[in-house]
C-alpha cells in the first residue's frame, strides 16, 4: 500500500475539526506467476477499517486505524482450472504521528512534518484450512510482525487547494513464521483544490519501491519486490454537517516489478465524522 497516510489538511490550522474519525475500504490486488510451476495466480483483498485522526495541539495530529481483512487468492495453473481460497479476519493495527517541524511565516500556510508510525501484529498469521495446512502467507490477515514507519510530509496551502508531497520509509520486521516481508521506500506528490459546492478534486502521484520479501530459510521469495507508480484522481465532498466521504483510483502507470507480476487497480472509499 502507498499514498499519504494523512488527510491533506491535517496540520497547520487549514482544517478546524480536533477529531476525524469514520470507516474506509481500501480494495487491492495483483496477479502473479505461480510459484510452484507455470501458471497465474490472481490475489484481491478488502481492508475494511476504523480509523481516527486527533489534532491534540496545532502541530501534532495522531493517526490510529485497525483493519479487518477479507482475502482471496485464485490459482490457475498452465491448462488447469482455477482453485481459490479465501480467509478473513483482524488486521494489523497501526499508529502515526505526524509533527509540524517548521512553519514559515507566509500568507499561505504550510507545514513540514515529520512522520513516524509502528504498525502492530494483531492480526492472525498462523490460520489453517480444514485439513491442518497453514494458509498461504498472503492469506494470512496479520503479517505477524512489528513495521515502523518514518518520513518527512509538506503540506501548503494557496488560494483554497492544498498541495502536499512526501517520503516514507518502511522497515518490516520477520513474521512469527518466518517471513519477512520487504523493506519499501514509500513517496506521494498530490494537489487538493479548492472546495466548490463541498467538493474537492484530488490528483496524486503515489508510489512505492520495495526490496524482495524474505522465506523463512533467508532466501528471496519469487515473485516480489520492485516498483510502481500510480495515478491516484479522486473526489471528496463534505457536507455542511460534519460528514465527509472521499473516494480515490490508484491506477498504476509505471512498473517495473521483480519476477513475473503485475499491479492492478486498488481502490479506496471512505466516510468521516469531525468535531
Amino acid at each position: 500500500m502507498c499514498g499519504t497516510p494523512f488527510p491533506a489538511d491535517a496540520l497547520g490550522g487549514v482544517v478546524p475539526a480536533q477529531v476525524r474519525y469514520g470507516l474506509e475500504d481500501r480494495y487491492l490486488s495483483k496477479s502473479n506467476a505461480l510459484d510452484e510451476g507455470p501458471g497465474e495466480e490472481r490475489e484481491r483483498e478488502h481492508r475494511v477499517s476504523a480509523f481516527g485522526v486527533w489534532r491534540p495541539l496545532d502541530r501534532v495530529a495522531l493517526l490510529a486505524r485497525l483493519p479487518y481483512a477479507v482475502k482471496e487468492i485464485g490459482q490457475t495453473p498452465l491448462g488447469g482450472a482455477t482453485e481459490t481460497r479465501t480467509s478473513h479476519g483482524l488486521g494489523d493495527g497501526e499508529v502515526m504521528a505526524l509533527i509540524g517541524l517548521v512553519r514559515p511565516s507566509a500568507r499561505r500556510p504550510a507545514t513540514v512534518g515529520l512522520v513516524a508510525g509502528v504498525s502492530v501484529p494483531t492480526g492472525a498469521n498462523g490460520l489453517r484450512d480444514g485439513t491442518g495446512v497453514r494458509l498461504d502467507e498472503h492469506l494470512q490477515p496479520g503479517t505477524g510482525a512489528w513495521s515502523l514507519t518514518a518520513g518527512l510530509n509538506l503540506g501548503a496551502s494557496t488560494r483554497g487547494a492544498i498541495v502536499e508531497a512526501g517520503v516514507l520509509a518502511r522497515r518490516n520486521g520477520e513474521g512469527s513464521h518466518h517471513y519477512n516481508y520487504g523493506n519499501a521506500l514509500l513517496f506521494n506528490l498530490g494537489w487538493t483544490s479548492a472546495p466548490r459546492g463541498g467538493w474537492r478534486g484530488i490528483v496524486q502521484l503515489n508510489g512505492r519501491t520495495a526490496l524482495r520479501d524474505r522465506l523463512s530459510g533467508g532466501g528471496p521469495a519469487p515473485n516480489t519486490g520492485g516498483s510502481v507508480l500510480y495515478a491516484a484522481p479522486g473526489l471528496r465532498w463534505q457536507s455542511g454537517l460534519p460528514v465527509g466521504v472521499e473516494a480515490l483510483v490508484q491506477i498504476p502507470v509505471l512498473q517495473s516489478l521483480d519476477g513475473v507480476q503485475r499491479e492492478r487497480a486498488t481502490a479506496r472509499i471512505a466516510f468521516s465524522f469531525d468535531r
